[in-house]
């Protein structure tokens, strides 16, 4: 079995070959493909209209489950304690359950350097005071395969939030709710939520 396989979904997504990921050619585009113990995950590569073949569309699975809104309030806790500085914590799955780690690292006012920890399900990281986005720096580090975050503009009325999965590279955004359960309190999540200072529908106030 080679390391990465190139598929077509003639009759909706195929096993999968790759030990590592599988391109797959689909009527939407082409996908990279992958899955886990805890996750599994089909990512975009490229839009196109491939015709004669199904459809497929992006996803992503949590196989335990979403994380319990109580690692979501030791996240923002953790972060918010220090706001000048930023944070990275992630979340291992033990066979008791979700767990939160905090890695060695040397936290500054605009990065953080740390050791990277094997066999986590989510890492997330706070740029305090300053948005949820996720930076060249941030993409040229999580080259994995998992879920990564990060969570901004600390101490205001409207902190935001942003998720995504990742597959070697590739990258797609999902929504807290597919990754937490419970209630996300005053954040806004930046890929699924309006514009602050917006009616909902884009426009301003």
């Amino acid at each position: 079995m080679a390391l990465v396989e190139y598929l077509v979904a003639r009759d909706g997504p195929p096993p999968r070959r790759g030990l590592a990921y599988d391109y797959l050619l689909a009527g939407d585009g082409l996908y990279v493909a992958t899955e886990g113990l805890h996750l599994a995950a089909r990512v975009p590569v490229a839009r196109a209209t491939v015709r004669g073949l199904p459809s497929l569309h992006p996803c992503f699975a949590l196989r335990r489950g979403r994380l319990p809104q109580c690692l979501w309030g030791q996240i923002v806790a953790a972060a918010g304690a220090r706001p000048e500085r930023e944070l990275l914590l992630a979340v291992s799955v033990e066979p008791s359950g979700y767990q939160l780690l905090r890695p060695t690292q040397v936290a500054g006012r605009l990065r953080v350097v740390y050791r990277p920890l094997a066999d986590v399900l989510l890492e997330i990281h706070s740029h305090g005071v300053y948005p949820a986005c996720f930076s060249r720096t941030d993409d040229a580090d999580e080259q994995g395969f998992g879920l990564y975050g990060v969570i901004g503009r600390l101490g205001t009325e409207r902190p935001e939030v942003a998720l995504r999965v990742g597959v070697y590279g590739y990258f797609l955004p999902v929504p807290w709710e597919a990754v937490f359960e419970g209630d996300r309190g005053p954040f806004r999540d930046v890929h699924f939520d309006p514009p602050a200072g917006t009616d909902g529908d884009g426009v301003p106030d």
